[in-house]
């Protein structure tokens, strides 16, 4: 097989080129109000606050944004104040039954494109972590310069670091061979295995070895040839349903408009296929016209072509910048920035926002069913928190410009949206997920609790979460098996930590303490971290991680300075980010290192034994419990409770897994 004539650091040299100016938003996450309000004189946050200024300043200048620029396509509403997204992972499966014509080719062609999914030759599938089509927006989103990196840059990005990864890697990068391996050394405890009723007897199955095409080079890029293989044997052993009525997606990407990546195949003889259009098909044809399929880790690059994803990460993002510029600093303009972008987003009749997701994470192709939005959706504005962060912020440091009917129609719009995630079918149907989703479900829907002043149920989502889809969340070791089967498991580990910190901070505001919450395997937010620090990651982006190592280090404590080791050596700039005026113990209060005396005292006991410690709610004086989950001598493994009466669970819309599946990654058999 052909090798390439770049090194690894030359195909790396040119990734920096082309992503030069791409800015990565902050990731989610909420700051104690209180805290914010007594550090504007902090010397060992001077430069990140320095950096807040800076970036509230300069993200304003793109604001405001609505969603109601939809570039003339409509949600299936009609109505452009309704959310719409298309779901990122699924691609036209035009498999025409004759030669005919489409929007990609002309009636006397073939019908066969090279713009296929299959080929990936247009796929900007950016897997360096910095920019890549499995999660653009898992990191919190881009500001707005990411929108200025031309096409040809990002499609030069893909490509490259498919050469890295197929030519010198020597393996694909989805998955590690399971591997059945001893527990001794690994810090496990004594596991019993033991499978529910409702999956039976049934031996783990091997490993899956799949084909799935990789990108190739249609051009060499300066400087050399490259020639890569068509295809690349890759690892994987969930299950890939086609297009249901769901979506997948945790991100729509931003950018310029870009046309339907439709395949535009002649089908084998036999075989189901498409109907030939007897005239030249718009692109848009193409979403209601073909069959979508569901390529996880791939992102279609059309749905570029929708701004409202971007928007509502823009618009959070300038928005909690702003309002915490406000708090430290008392300059008014911030204060003027933060209120008006969320008048234009939120309230102005002519590009408010509808308070529902109805069409976020939309999978597309014929009939109805296609039509709506997927659980996934509600990903897309787990920005929530930071708005409602950066209003309670607003309203706690006196801004004259949070003005009583700001807050009137802010605490209606919230109440509606609040209803919208309890009562709707999606909302439903996100909150019974186990994985990140359902994480940063909490997230929003807690956060709205505690701007609408509901304390008791902010109280109870919280825990609800953490005595329930947490507990499944973290094996022993600090693995998190539901990420772990993704295609990028070094970027979803560090995506939920992310969701369950952001929800361990939101309890930390109300005066509970879940950071010493245990899963049933008896692992904190503190082990899951420290597993994921260990981890090579590969073509994956360390600095994932690099916030919820400072957090973790708030929370708990850093007396051996493991993790301000970590930080400097892998980001000697890190005193200055943001995050690191965000993560200090002092905005933890209810942590162990917030406030020390408050730390659980872990019994011994059988799983499900619960300790509890008792605190005093400083808003409303009552008493609160915050419970950890014991998990100590013999565990006994058990399928994650999202199994029961079910044979498999869904990971993205069209994406399962089963238990068998996960069962390895509890019982630490498999090498990251």
């Amino acid at each position: 097989m052909p090798r390439s004539r770049f090194t690894p650091h030359m195909l790396l040299s040119l990734v920096v080129v082309a992503t030069a100016g791409l800015v990565v938003a902050d990731s989610n996450d909420w700051v104690n109000v209180n805290y914010v309000l007594k550090q504007a004189n902090s010397s060992s946050t001077s430069s990140a606050r320095q950096s807040i200024l800076n970036k509230a300043s300069s993200s304003a200048k793109s604001g405001p944004w609505s969603i109601v620029n939809k570039s003339g396509i409509k949600p299936p509403s009609g109505d452009i104040h309704d959310y719409l997204s298309w779901a990122p992972y699924h691609w036209p499966d035009c498999n025409w039954c004759s030669k005919g014509t489409n929007h990609l080719s002309g009636p006397s062609g073939s019908g066969n494109s090279t713009n296929s999914p299959d080929g990936d030759a247009d796929d900007p599938n950016y897997d360096n972590g910095t920019y890549d089509g499995d999660d653009p927006y898992e990191n919190g989103g881009y500001d707005d310069d990411a929108y200025e990196v031309l096409d040809a840059k990002l499609a030069l990005v893909q490509r490259t670091l498919g050469a890295v990864r197929d030519a010198h890697s020597g393996h694909a990068h989805h998955r590690m061979l399971r591997r059945r391996r001893s527990l001794v050394g690994h810090g496990t405890s004594n596991i019993v295995v033991q499978r529910r009723q409702d999956v039976g007897n049934a031996q783990l199955s091997p490993t899956t070895v799949s084909s799935l095409p990789t990108d190739a080079l249609s051009s060499a890029p300066t400087g050399g040839s490259l020639s890569l293989p068509t295809s690349a044997p890759t690892l994987g052993s969930l299950t890939k349903t086609t297009t249901s009525s769901r979506t997948t997606s945790d991100r729509t990407i931003s950018g310029n408009l870009a046309p339907a990546q439709g395949a535009a195949k002649t089908s084998n003889a036999g075989s189901k296929c498409t109907p030939s259009p007897s005239k030249t098909l718009a692109p848009s044809a193409t979403w209601t016209t073909c069959p979508y399929q569901l390529r996880d880790g791939k992102v279609n690059p059309d749905v570029r072509s929708l701004p409202d994803s971007p928007a509502a990460v823009s618009m959070a993002q300038s928005v909690i910048y702003n309002a915490v510029a406000f708090a430290i600093t008392k300059t008014r303009s911030y204060s003027q920035n933060a209120a008006n972008f969320i008048d234009t987003f939120f309230l102005a009749s002519t590009t408010a926002m509808n308070p529902n997701m109805n069409y976020g994470q939309q999978v597309r192709g014929p009939g109805k069913a296609h039509q709506m939005g997927s659980f996934a959706g509600i990903l897309d504005m787990r920005g929530m928190v930071k708005v409602t962060n950066a209003m309670s912020i607003l309203k706690a440091a006196g801004s004259p410009d949070w003005t009583s009917a700001r807050e009137k129609s802010m605490t209606d719009w919230m109440k509606s949206y609040a209803s919208w995630l309890q009562n709707s079918a999606l909302g439903k149907e996100v909150a019974s997920k186990a994985n990140n989703h359902v994480s940063f479900y909490v997230n929003q829907l807690a956060a709205a609790q505690v701007y609408l002043g509901d304390t008791k149920g902010a109280q109870t989502t919280l825990k609800n979460y953490f005595t329930h889809q947490f507990s499944d969340q973290i094996a022993a070791s600090g693995e998190q098996p539901f990420e772990a089967v993704r295609t990028r498991p070094y970027h979803y580990r560090c995506f939920n930590l992310e969701a369950m910190i952001t929800n361990a901070k939101l309890g930390d505001q109300l005066g509970m303490n879940f950071w010493t919450a245990k899963s049933k395997y008896g692992a904190t937010i503190q082990t899951a971290l420290d597993y994921v620090m260990a981890q090579d990651p590969k073509e994956e982006d360390v600095a994932d991680i690099f916030p919820h190592v400072a957090a973790v280090a708030a929370a708990y404590g850093d007396p051996k300075g493991k993790y301000a080791a970590f930080l400097k050596k892998k980001d000697s700039n890190y005193a200055s980010q943001p995050f690191w005026f965000y993560d200090q113990s002092a905005a933890l209060p209810s942590s162990p290192a917030g406030h020390p005396k408050r730390e659980l005292s872990i019994s011994g006991g059988a799983v499900g034994q619960q300790d509890v410690a008792v605190y005093s709610d400083a808003t409303s004086g009552k008493i609160l419990d915050a419970s950890s989950v014991v998990g100590s001598g013999n565990v006994t493994f058990e399928c994650p409770a999202a199994f029961d009466g079910v044979s498999e669970v869904e990971l993205e819309p069209g994406l399962t897994t089963t238990c068998p599946e996960l069962e390895p990654y509890y019982l630490n058999l498999v090498e990251p």
